[in-house]
């Protein structure tokens, strides 16, 4: 099949469709003319939008994001929010800043390539993505506690959350059920059994979760740590799949990029300790956590195996997060949830 089957289209067409390229020259003369930010601009990797980095003449870096056409305002406005509120909260992870424009807007509607396109800016953060940097236990104990303080720090953020249909929304996981065909034959019954244990929990204890604003994308693409010690998280960014969900979704997401690995099942359980020293999580989170989990897992598979045969040209950055996916859903398939809830009680002690 060459086409998407017509499930969430909304959310879809910022995956799907086709991002016309902004041409340098054009993307410093916005951010002169619009930020009163004068320099030069290189092009950095995006999943949906263009995304630059300006080098102001003013020695500082930003971030210039032209929106994919099919990109919302009102999205991009709630994620722009979601910053400005962690940004009152001052807390001890960095982020990125929202950069006003000159007018005071912190989005703008411009016309670019004879169609109009939503432009930001943001403030650079500095650091090696994670995926490059060396694991350690430590490092899984900084995560932790990074993730925990952003929930900590979006628990009061309670915005006119937009509908919206996102693809990377667990709570979404059900629609994904039309892809599976996209999927390598030999993989299809371990995601369809994943996608089969989250229509359970939907249908029962999912609803009596904690829900608030979400990150949902805590994955090693989005956090940034220091060059000389990389278990010092020096940043985390991508707030574009932030969403309103099940608090537990964003520990499920962090994990299911941590699971896969050599010592997963320590890295899982370093991460978790460090979570709930800040932020408890409670004894049906536990429980419900395996099933998202495994999940969030399927997820990227079906997700990323979809989009790489419609856009073979990008087939590598599209499948990165794949193989670390796959063996962490390898992992668990030997593993009940049941068990698995279990084994994280059993690790985290005592429950308030």
């Amino acid at each position: 099949m060459s086409s998407a089957p017509k499930i969430h289209s909304a959310g879809q067409d910022a995956f799907s469709g086709k991002v016309e390229t902004t041409p340098l020259d054009t993307v410093a003369l916005i951010s002169a003319e619009y930020f009163g930010i004068s320099g030069r601009a290189a092009t950095l990797s995006s999943e949906r939008d263009e995304t630059f980095l300006v080098h102001g003449d003013d020695g500082r870096q930003y971030v210039l994001k032209i929106a994919n056409q099919a990109e919302r305002m009102d999205v991009l406005a709630f994620q722009m929010q979601g910053l400005q509120h962690l940004a009152l909260k001052n807390l001890p992870v960095p982020l990125p800043f929202v950069v006003p424009a000159k007018d005071g807007a912190t989005l703008l509607s411009l016309a670019l390539g004879g169609e109009q396109r939503i432009v930001r800016m943001l403030t650079f953060l500095d650091g090696v993505q994670l995926h490059r940097a060396e694991r350690s236990p430590r490092q899984m104990q900084s995560l932790g506690t990074t993730l925990a303080l952003l929930g900590v720090g979006l628990a009061d953020f309670r915005p006119a959350v937009p509908k919206q249909d996102l693809l990377w929304d667990i709570c979404n996981a059900e629609c994904l059920r039309a892809l599976v065909p996209h999927v390598e034959a030999s993989r299809q019954g371990m995601v369809q059994a994943a996608l089969d244990g989250f229509e359970r929990l939907a249908a029962g204890e999912m609803s009596n979760l904690p829900r608030q604003v979400i990150h949902n994308d805590f994955n090693p693409h989005n956090i940034l740590v220091s060059a000389g010690d990389a278990a010092c998280v020096t940043g985390v960014i991508d707030f574009g799949d932030m969403v309103e969900a099940p608090l537990i979704n964003d520990v499920a997401v962090a994990l299911s990029y941590q699971i896969g690995a050599a010592n997963g099942l320590a890295d899982t359980i370093s991460m978790l300790r460090a979570y709930h020293a800040v932020r408890p999580l409670d004894p049906l989170e536990l429980a419900c956590l395996p099933v998202l989990l495994r999940t969030r897992l399927a997820m990227t598979i079906i997700i990323t195996e979809w989009r790489a045969g419609l856009y073979p040209e990008n087939r590598d950055y599209i499948l990165r997060n794949h193989p670390i996916a796959l063996a962490g859903l390898l992992r668990l398939a030997d593993h009940p949830d049941a068990d698995l809830g279990a084994f994280f009680r059993q690790n985290l002690g005592e429950f308030k």
